[in-house]
């Protein structure tokens, strides 16, 4: 009896080790996962443009509104919305026929003058003409004179032409309309080279100068850069912001930017060295940016603050060094701890990020 009881317990204790093996063996096993496969890159240093963000408003180098300096009936349209004039073209002429006679009436009066105080001159060395007489024929003369280039002025403003190269607006007349002195027919923009103004900082103004490059952007283009320089620098820093104006010209031949428009103004002050992490390692949670380093086969979290974004890499200013490899691919189900295996694959880095910065190596 006592035997059987000692076999009894026996099968027992047997059973329980081969479940403990079966089941809570098996669980440990399920909570030690295999390393996850990842691939890594270490930081690059690499010189950068110290950059100024602003932000201003596209502004023609020249621009007029083409007005009427006198009164009259439109006869031609010399002009077309939207195209390029250049310096003299005609834009619009008004019937002139008074204007003509008036300049002919002018002349006719000038020839008058002139001859009455030629004939005067010749006969005041026999005494004939008193020099009194002469002086008032002189000035007569010079009074026709003023006249007749009054007169072929106002022709003149008949012809209204392009005051410069430019971009013709659209205008606000047509064959037949009556214009006064002072109406509107239409605007003119040169917009080869376009000026934008901006403001920055007064701490930046050792570092500013006549020359500089600057980059602007536009929502309309957003793929598209528009460079240029600064033009010109404010005589004074404005003592309620303390920042100081800057006026630039920017590239504008391709005719894409227009006056007005909002502009996105980066401009350089300088260079600094860098530290880069390719743009694919970063993740966000919420308004934190944060990537993976490996260390001692294990994945590390850390948090960055980031910087200038140039060729699919990311300026990091604080979180990593440049000793510690950051992770690039296989890192989005990553949490900090976990075992990771590092493979070697070309292929990792897209092509954009992989070609940046070669004409820094070496």
């Amino acid at each position: 009896m006592k035997q059987g009881a000692f076999l009894a317990a026996v099968v027992i204790v047997t059973l329980v080790v081969i479940a403990f093996w079966q089941f809570g063996g098996a669980g440990v096993g399920e909570r030690q996962r295999p390393p996850q496969i990842v691939n890594v890159e270490l930081p690059r240093s690499a010189t950068l443009q110290r950059q100024v963000e602003a932000v201003g408003s596209a502004r023609a180098q020249q621009s007029v509104t083409v007005t009427s300096q006198v009164d009259g009936r439109v006869v031609r349209i010399g002009m077309k919305e939207g195209a390029r004039v250049k310096a003299g073209d005609l834009l619009v002429a008004l019937d002139d026929r008074t204007a003509q006679a008036d300049l002919a009436s002018a002349e006719a009066a000038l020839a008058d003058a002139r001859a009455a105080w030629q004939r005067a001159t010749r006969l005041q060395d026999t005494r004939a003409v008193s020099e009194a007489e002469v002086d008032r024929l002189r000035a007569a003369l010079q009074a026709a004179e003023a006249q007749q280039k009054s007169a072929a002025a106002r022709l003149s403003y008949h012809l209204i032409r392009a005051p410069f190269s430019g971009i013709v607006g659209l205008r606000q007349i047509e064959v037949g309309s009556y214009v006064r002195a002072g109406d509107l027919l239409t605007t003119l923009d040169d917009t080869d080279r376009l000026e934008v103004q901006f403001t920055v900082p007064e701490r930046y103004l050792a570092s500013l100068a006549v020359g500089q490059p600057v980059i602007a952007r536009s929502d309309s283009w957003p793929e598209r850069e528009f460079p240029g320089r600064v033009a010109q620098l404010d005589s004074r820093v404005d003592p309620v912001n303390r920042a100081i104006t800057i006026k630039a010209l920017l590239d504008n031949r391709e005719q894409l930017l227009r006056p007005g428009q909002f502009l996105q103004v980066a401009l350089s002050v300088g260079e600094q060295q860098a530290l880069m992490i390719p743009e694919q390692a970063i993740l966000t949670q919420g308004a934190t940016s944060f990537a993976f380093v490996v260390s001692d086969d294990k994945a590390e979290r850390r948090e960055l603050v980031l910087g200038t974004r140039q060729q699919g890499w990311v300026e990091v200013r604080s979180g990593i060094v440049a000793s510690e490899p950051v992770v690039i691919t296989g890192h989005t189900r990553l949490g900090g701890g976990a075992p990771v295996q590092v493979v070697e694959d070309a292929d990792a880095l897209v092509p954009e990020t992989a070609g940046a910065f070669k004409d820094q190596e070496g």
